[in-house]
C-alpha cells in the first residue's frame, strides 16, 4: 500500500518545521561540534524521501500485474557519498558531510526484463512473444514498441493494439484484417480467410535497457537505438495466447512492507531529532 496521505502531510510539516530550526542554530551547533546531528537528520529525511519513491514504483508493479507483457520495475537506490564519489572521481575531493551515511536517493529505476508465462486465450486476435522481441506500433508521438500482444481491429480494419495503436507491417504500412476468418502463425504471418495479408513487425535490441518506458505497456527508444533494432531472430509467435506480466504479488508485497517498515523507522529517528532540536533552541541564549 502506498504511503498514507496523512503521512505524507506530516512529513512536509516536520520537514519544513526542522529545516527552519536547523537553519537558525546551525553555527551554534558546528561551533558545540554537533554538525554531524544535522547529517543525521537529513540522513533520515532522504531515507523517507527513497522509500516513498520507491513505494510507488512498487504500488505501479502491482497496479499492472493483470496488463499482459509487463515487464516490472524497481529502484536503484545510491548513497549520496557514492554519488558524490562517482562525480568528483577522486575520494580525497570529499568532507566529512559526504562520508557514508550522509543520505541516500533513489537514482534510477530499471526494468526486469525476464519474460512472463504464455497463457492460451484461444483467441485469434491474442499473440505472445517467445523471447526478446518487441511488436512495432505507430502511436501520434511516432514509432512504439510493446510486448501486449491483446491486438484487434481498428475502425479502419487495421490490426492494432486496443488502445487504437496500429501494427506495422514487415513489409511496411498496416495489416489489412477485414472481410473473413483471422488466423496468426508462429512466424507473425498475418492470414484472412487462409490468405496472407501482412506479417507483424517484431525486433529485437541487444541491450533491452536502453529502450524507456512510456505507460504501462509502450516502449520508446531513442533514434539511434531504434535504428540498431534489427529483426527478430529468436523470437517466436505464439498464436492465440498471451503473455502475462512477470510481477510476483507476494514479492512485490513484501518489498511494500519493508519498505514501510523503512519509512516508519525513518520516521522514528525525525521524530527524536525533532525533540532534541526543540530542546537546543531553548538552550540557545545559554553560554557555550
Amino acid at each position: 500500500m502506498p504511503i498514507a496521505v496523512s503521512d505524507r502531510r506530516w512529513y512536509c510539516r516536520v520537514s519544513e518545521d526542522l529545516h527552519r530550526q536547523v537553519i537558525s542554530i546551525a553555527p551554534q551547533l558546528e561551533r558545540r561540534g554537533d554538525e554531524g546531528m544535522i547529517q543525521g537528520l537529513y540522513a533520515a529525511a532522504t531515507g523517507m524521501m527513497a522509500v516513498e519513491a520507491r513505494q510507488s514504483v512498487i504500488a505501479n508493479n502491482i497496479a499492472n500485474a493483470s496488463t499482459p507483457g509487463f515487464r516490472r520495475q524497481d529502484g536503484l537506490q545510491k548513497g549520496f557519498y557514492m554519488i558524490l564519489r562517482d562525480a568528483e572521481r577522486s575520494p580525497a575531493a570529499l568532507n566529512a558531510r559526504t562520508a557514508p551515511g550522509g543520505g541516500v536517493r533513489l537514482l534510477e529505476t530499471f526494468t526486469d526484463v525476464s519474460g512472463g508465462a504464455v497463457v492460451n486465450t484461444g483467441d485469434p486476435f491474442h499473440v505472445a512473444l517467445d523471447g526478446p522481441g518487441f511488436i512495432v506500433v505507430d502511436t501520434p508521438y511516432g514509432e512504439r514498441f510493446t510486448r501486449n500482444g491483446k491486438l484487434s481491429i481498428d475502425i479502419e480494419g487495421h490490426l492494432a493494439t486496443l488502445s487504437g495503436h496500429k501494427v506495422q507491417n514487415v513489409g511496411g504500412g498496416y495489416i489489412d484484417v477485414r472481410g473473413g476468418l483471422v488466423e496468426i502463425d508462429q512466424e507473425g504471418v498475418v492470414k484472412v480467410d487462409g490468405l496472407p495479408t501482412g506479417q507483424i513487425r517484431i525486433v529485437e535490441f541487444e541491450n533491452p535497457h536502453v529502450l524507456s518506458r512510456q505507460g504501462h505497456d509502450l516502449y520508446a527508444a531513442a533514434e539511434a537505438a531504434a535504428e540498431r533494432a534489427t529483426p527478430a531472430a529468436t523470437t517466436r509467435v505464439a498464436p492465440k495466447s498471451l503473455e502475462t506480466s512477470n510481477v510476483q504479488l507476494p514479492v512485490e508485497m513484501i518489498q511494500m512492507i519493508m519498505g514501510l517498515r523503512a519509512y516508519a523507522a525513518n520516521q522514528k529517528v525525525i521524530n527524536a531529532f525533532e525533540d532534541t532540536i526543540s530542546r537546543l533552541i531553548e538552550r540557545v541564549g545559554s553560554p557555550l
